[in-house]
């Protein structure tokens, strides 16, 4: 849940830089603004490969999402090859949302980056190799 403090700040500080950083549940969402405060992208890791991606992450990748409570917002997932990392990202429109819009945006970009970050760390386990010892 976002407190009204920390919206202020979050607009105080894309109002000043046009970009921001917002800790929601477990994640830390980099915010942007850009073509005259119009449009904004919202951006977190979702999985952390540290020195290697494997195969079932990749494929997951390219896949929907099943989820108990609908979803609104449309979002996409990027590889980032070199930082071995999957990120989540959102990319809408400003123009005639309220705070309480906004504010929902954010949480349900939460709420995704969350389940994403279960059922991509589910599925690395699928390239664990298993050694029977004697």
């Amino acid at each position: 849940m976002i407190i009204e403090k920390d919206l202020k700040k979050l607009f105080h500080q894309l109002d000043h830089d046009d970009i921001a950083h917002i800790s929601l549940g477990s994640s830390d969402v980099t915010v942007r603004v850009f073509d005259g405060a119009s449009r904004i992208t919202l951006s977190t890791p979702v999985y952390h490969g540290g020195n290697f991606l494997p195969k079932s992450v990749r494929h997951c990748t390219s896949q929907k999402l099943t989820l108990l409570n609908p979803i609104q917002i449309k979002t996409s997932l990027r590889i980032d090859e070199e930082n071995f990392r999957v990120i989540l990202n959102y990319l809408g429109d400003l123009g005639g949302l309220t705070t309480i819009q906004f504010k929902d945006i954010l949480e349900e970009f939460s709420y995704l980056a969350e389940e994403w970050r279960l059922h991509l760390d589910e599925n690395d386990k699928n390239d664990l190799v298993h050694v029977r010892v004697q």
